[in-house]
């Protein structure tokens, strides 16, 4: 990898696009008459494709750019590094000399490293940035400009204090940076001031006066510019079968480079296969590490070799199913959010995991975005959103959404007003029309009474029911076939039938009879129709039948369309439980809301959710 630029101070170097895109958005502002900036959102030491087709930290793109397209010498700052300026992006002798000369002048060289230190910076650059540059020239005869770059800006002005608690020192940092940017002088002069850093924790003052410019991560486009330049580099790195140039591409968009640099890096050094769970498991490190541990990601290939067996379940199936063809297509008339309702265990996580494998899209594992921190609640969750708006196309999985995020409206205010600017981002983001056919938000609950009106009204709710009595055989085998695949097993042995009538009838779900089984191979070492049964006979759930006729009564009490109902195609031939019979036309498939209600309230004491 390069570490060096070049120094030529001639015609600018033809960039990549990728390259040319990601500098346009940086400079179009100064080319747009706005002198100051601040740039979010990713790091400057992540590494792209500069102009002579090297790897390079994205700093060293933009000193590049600040030197051979605008003739500007690109002065950085941070409390770590200091004033810095890399005269070798400067040929003449005489140049250095009058650059240094003018650093000097305006106290930018050789600062006190004290607690004075970031006032003093920021005085000179004030200085400097607003000086009368008519007359200043390069040797050649160009104009001659700077270009400040504050690195780690919330250090230098951070946000995250309350007022009355800030150093002088940090409020005349502040007050600076603020009359600065706004500065008419500075707008004549020709000079540029690029703020970096994360804006919800620079202080408001300054981020008021500031341009801002969120860059995002690497696109599938980014990246294929920069693997294609990086397997030049690295010649002996070599993939695992059946994994391609385009696949990583794909597997790697939307995190930073340098990830992806590394691994690359190590196989070319160490001889050795890059794999596609190597890749994955940095993938999910960077997705931890930018959403701040408010997302996670899913890894999709854990359902190619489950079923999700049964008619109740088919039809929320095939309504999912279209949903990843909206999602292949980007098609803006598809639902943006949709709840999956119903007993815990059924499939609904497994559901939205087969819902982002054949969409092609990345999926998310959602985390309530809760800190006990002032105002830090706040800038996770309007963090998570952002990013889960950027990192399209994409499933958002929401497990669990009443256990997680505040759902009602409510005037109690115990947590400072964190819940309630957690639920208005929420309802945000739900209500952005402009994320149909790009972003599908799906959550899961069997509690959904504990859904206010206005959150519920934003979703497509689809009931997905306990599994009926008939489909217990199917469904023992199904799941004893993904645990020890291979298994001879057959739904209509009599010790089969008699193990789903017991789990059926002790309200148990897939997941229950998942560990069942688990538990049998433990003790007895194999799965027989005979362990089955000692299987359904050990079983002990901490629900009940009760319990899961409960959940179904309110998923089909939520439910957005008919259609979503597992009768919808027909209602005559579909074997009705006795609970549902009560509740349903079965003639009709019309729900009986006043029988329905009734008879959510009699269950309601003995539920058990």
């Amino acid at each position: 990898m390069a570490t060096s630029a070049s120094n030529s101070s001639g015609s600018p170097p033809i960039l990549p696009h990728t390259q040319m895109r990601l500098l346009d958005e940086i400079f179009t502002p100064y080319r747009e008459g706005q002198p100051a900036i601040l740039l979010s959102n990713r790091s400057l030491f992540d590494l792209v494709v500069d102009g002579d087709g090297k790897i390079r930290p994205l700093i060293e793109a933009i000193r590049r750019e600040c030197r051979t397209r605008y003739g500007m010498v690109c002065v950085s700052y941070s409390l770590a590094t200091g004033t810095e300026w890399l005269s070798n992006y400067v040929e003449d002798d005489r140049d250095r000399k009058t650059v240094e000369r003018l650093l000097q002048e305006h106290h930018l060289l050789n600062i006190p490293q004290d607690q004075n230190e970031v006032a003093r910076v920021i005085r000179g650059v004030a200085s400097l940035s607003r000086m009368d540059t008519c007359g200043l020239k390069w040797s050649n005869g160009d104009d001659l400009r700077f270009a400040f770059i504050l690195m780690f800006s919330q250090h230098l002005t951070p946000g995250t204090l309350q007022n009355g608690t800030q150093t002088d020192n940090q409020l005349v940092a502040s007050e600076l940076s603020h009359i600065t940017a706004q500065s008419l002088a500075l707008r004549t002069s020709g000079n540029y001031i690029i703020f970096h850093g994360e804006e919800s924790l620079i202080d408001p003052l300054v981020c008021s006066a500031l341009r801002s410019i969120r860059l995002k991560q690497p696109d599938i486009e980014e990246k294929k510019s920069f693997l294609s330049t990086a397997l030049q580099l690295y010649t002996a790195a070599r993939f695992e079968d059946g994994l391609t140039a385009d696949s990583v591409a794909n597997l790697t968009a939307n995190t930073p480079n340098r990830g992806l640099e590394s691994i690359l890096r190590a196989s070319h050094r160490g001889n050795r296969t890059v794999t596609a769970h190597e890749l994955l498991a940095q993938k999910a490190r960077d997705v931890e590490h930018l959403s701040e541990e408010t997302l996670q990601l899913l890894d999709t290939e854990t359902v190619n070799n489950s079923a999700l067996y049964g008619r109740n379940i088919a039809t929320a199936c095939r309504i999912m199913e279209r949903l990843s063809a909206g999602l292949l297509q980007a098609n803006p008339h598809m639902p943006a959010n949709v709840l999956l309702v119903g007993p815990p265990g059924t499939g609904k996580t497994e559901l939205t995991k087969k819902t982002a494998r054949d969409g092609k899209a990345a999926a998310y594992l959602m985390h309530p975005p809760k800190s006990p921190y002032v105002g830090a609640t706040e800038r996770l969750a309007r963090q998570q959103q952002m990013l889960l708006s950027q990192w399209t196309p994409n499933v958002a999985l929401c497990d669990e959404i009443t256990e997680k995020f505040p759902l009602e409206r409510s005037d109690f205010d115990g947590d400072s007003g964190a819940s309630r600017a957690v639920m208005g981002q929420l309802l945000t983001s739900l209500s952005d029309e402009s994320r149909r056919g790009k972003a599908l938000l799906i959550a899961t609950t069997n509690c959904p009474w504990r859904i206010g009106a206005a959150m519920r009204s934003r979703f497509t709710i689809i009931p997905v029911l306990h599994p009926l009595a008939a489909d217990f055989p199917g469904i023992v085998v199904s799941v004893a076939k993904q645990l020890m695949p291979g298994v001879s097993l057959d739904s209509k042995d009599t010790h089969i039938q008699e193990a789903a009538g017991l789990f059926y009838d002790r309200g148990a779900n897939p997941r229950h009879i998942w560990s069942a089984l688990s538990t049998a191979v433990v003790l007895l070492g194999e799965l027989t129709p005979q362990s089955v049964l000692f299987a359904a006979n050990d079983f002990v759930s901490e629900t009940d039948l009760a319990s899961a006729i409960y959940a179904d009564y309110w998923a089909i009490k939520c439910c957005s369309s008919r259609s979503y109902f597992p009768w919808a195609d027909a209602s005559s031939s579909y074997p009705f439980p006795n609970h549902l019979k009560e509740v349903i036309n079965q003639e009709t498939g019309e729900v009986l809301s006043a029988e329905l209600n009734r008879r959510i309230e009699e269950l309601r004491p003995h539920a058990n959710l």
